[in-house]
């Protein structure tokens, strides 16, 4: 089963970028347009190489348990 993942608010969004990048809301709205929107591509990349490397973990974890 398939969970649809849900895309964060606009305001959401620019506060987990100030947040990530240490930048104040007035320097975010100094970068280009096109900048900001491929930063959120990267990191939403890399935010989800994260999960899934944390699932594949877990499930290692659990196989581990159950061997025993």
């Amino acid at each position: 089963m398939a969970v649809k993942r849900e895309k964060p608010e606009p305001l959401l969004e620019d506060v987990i970028l100030c947040v990530n990048m240490g930048w104040t809301y007035q320097e975010l709205m100094r970068q280009p347009a096109e900048f900001v929107e491929r930063l959120k591509i990267y990191l939403n990349t890399e935010a989800r190489k994260r999960e899934l490397e944390m699932e594949r973990i877990q499930s290692e974890i659990e196989a581990a348990r159950h061997q025993r």
